[in-house]
């Protein structure tokens, strides 16, 4: 009966340990590099607010998690807790583009123009009324 139970707490020790490792080296896993990392797609900012607008849930299985290059005209330039935040403009639409800049890029994006075209990479999160692209960078303008 003890060598049973010895047994069965041997078990569990050895599960939640394994459980713990997992759980730690995926929290500790470090971001990609947007920089060096390849674009999964190339796309207009126009082409990617058109498929979000036909269907969401087929839109996000296509582009949430993949590095995108994403070409568009800069409708408004901010910046919000010490980052840049490009939009891109919407032609059919009040929505955007909303490219969420990483802190390095912020000396570039002081230099851009309302207007301009712009080509930025960066991961897409979704769609909240704006397509959301988050550690992006310039790749030219």
């Amino acid at each position: 009966m003890k060598n049973k139970r010895f047994k069965i707490l041997i078990g569990f020790i050895l599960i939640v340990s394994i459980s713990l490792f997992i759980v730690l080296n995926l929290y500790n896993k470090p971001l990609l590099n947007i920089a060096k990392s390849r674009a999964d797609m190339e796309i207009k900012a126009q082409e990617i607010l058109d498929d979000y607008r036909k269907d969401e849930i087929i839109a996000n299985k296509k582009y949430v998690d993949n590095v995108i290059q994403i070409k568009g005209e800069i409708s408004n330039i901010s910046i919000e807790n010490g980052n840049g935040i490009i939009s891109l403009k919407d032609l059919k639409g009040e929505s955007s583009v909303m490219c969420h800049m990483s802190p390095e890029e912020n000396l570039k994006v002081l230099k851009l123009k309302k207007g301009s075209v712009i080509t930025i990479k960066g991961v897409c999160t979704g769609y909240l009324l704006d397509v959301v692209l988050v550690r992006c960078i310039i790749i030219n303008n």
